[in-house]
């Protein structure tokens, strides 16, 4: 209840009485009484379908790492066959049992229709209610990520919502009860699709490993290891992009959005200095965890699978092999036919991001000596290059209305199915 309080309070002090400030009270109200009905849904599982409590969760495996790192291709890269427990965008909206077995019908009634897409290929990220997505925002639920910020009018506030990102520091029966939340909707969808083996995408609990390694002793991660001068922009557009989509950017001054993306920027930066930290001070079970750099997923597509297959321990059909196989040809025959945009035009000063990142080039993850790929400065990488999703046919999150914040335009590109 507090947040959404905190909701209505930003909206004033933003807006004052205007119809921007009645917008957002609505849509504040609606997710109220979204999360009072999810909420008494999964109350009534617990009555009507309490086996589901006896469900055992093995050896889950998470995919973590900064948004745009890869994070999306390997998760659904591995969803592609359905062989995985993952989780449909319907899933998410609606995880109490109750509430599937009532909405099945319709669902059934949209996806005939092909009346399923929630955001479009435009914002960067398709979202569509038959297609797997992010098992992060399963926490949106009982608002404990940094979607409840970053999606929502919360991002605009004069505070940066700290205790949202850093899960790890929250008191150890918050965080404890959070991830056991996410456990029970784990069980829940176990039990609902007769299928066993999580695979789940959560990049911003990269900020909560240590919780998660704990409440699931059998867990294994894979950290998506990429530049931050190609995740940056990337994640900045696709922000902008589903936000304008979502509620209309053009509600807000320049001011305030400048603010929304210095509070985006420096929750990434942290993001990424906390699991270096952790993984430099041996702070985490290195056993369990598998780094993925990004230009090895672009170069050598079948090694990399096969070592996530052979570090999980998932149980990898012939049908998902051929796959991954044709996928793999398919990035072989790729030939970028875009510009490359300089990190500047998205109003990121390019050394403040040598000083504020200087960990991320000075130590790498896997050889603890300088990174090979600090950019000179002039030569930074496309943003866009190989960032599209081939699972899903993402188009370039560059495309849109950028230069709303007063900004350079950004080129618009080709989308592209065979890139990462």
């Amino acid at each position: 209840m507090n947040l959404y309080l905190q909701g209505l309070k930003t909206s004033w002090k933003l807006f004052k009485f205007n119809k921007h400030f009645l917008f957002f009270c609505f849509v504040i109200l609606f997710f109220m009484i979204w999360s009072m009905v999810t909420t008494f849904f999964m109350l009534l599982d617990h009555v009507l379908f309490p086996e589901f409590r006896r469900v055992k969760v093995k050896n889950p495996v998470f995919i973590i790492g900064h948004p745009r790192s890869g994070t999306t291709f390997v998760h659904q890269l591995f969803n592609r066959t359905d062989e995985m427990a993952g989780f449909h965008a319907w899933h998410i909206l609606f995880p109490s049992i109750s509430q599937r077995i009532l909405l099945r019908p319709l669902i059934n009634y949209l996806v005939r229709k092909n009346i399923t897409e929630i955001i479009p290929e435009s914002a960067g990220h398709r979202i569509a209610i038959d297609k797997v997505e992010e098992e992060e925002m399963l926490f949106i639920h009982n608002r404990d990520t940094q979607f409840t910020v970053v999606g929502t009018i919360l991002g605009f506030a004069d505070e940066d919502y700290r205790e949202l990102r850093f899960h790890d520091l929250q008191p150890r029966s918050r965080r404890i009860r959070s991830v056991g939340f996410l456990k029970s909707c784990f069980q829940r969808h176990i039990y609902y699709t007769g299928k066993t083996q999580i695979f789940a995408q959560t990049h911003f609990s990269t900020h909560r490993i240590r919780t998660l390694m704990e409440v699931f002793p059998d867990a294994r991660f894979i950290y998506m290891h990429r530049n931050p001068y190609e995740t940056l922009p990337s994640y900045f557009s696709l922000t902008y992009n589903t936000q304008d989509i979502l509620w209309g950017m053009h509600r807000f001054t320049q001011d305030q959005l400048f603010r929304f993306f210095e509070y985006r920027y420096q929750a990434s930066r942290e993001l990424y200095l906390y699991f270096h930290t952790l993984w430099h001070n041996g702070e985490i079970s290195k056993r369990r965890v598998f780094i993925v750099p990004y230009q090895r997923l672009k170069d050598d597509l079948m090694a990399v699978f096969g070592e996530i297959v052979s570090f999980t321990g998932i149980d990898a059909s012939p049908i998902l092999r051929q796959a991954v196989e044709r996928q793999a040809e398919r990035q072989r025959r790729y030939q970028r036919k875009h510009e490359v945009a300089p990190l500047s035009q998205f109003g990121i000063d390019e050394q403040r991001i040598r000083d504020d990142f200087a960990f991320f080039f000075e130590k790498d993850l896997l050889t603890g000596q300088p990174a090979s790929d600090f950019p000179v400065q002039g030569e930074l990488t496309n943003p866009c290059q190989n960032e599209c999703d081939a699972g899903a046919g993402d188009e370039c999150p560059n495309k849109g209305g950028l230069e709303n914040l007063g900004l350079p335009g950004v080129p618009v590109v080709e989308s592209n199915a065979n890139i990462l």
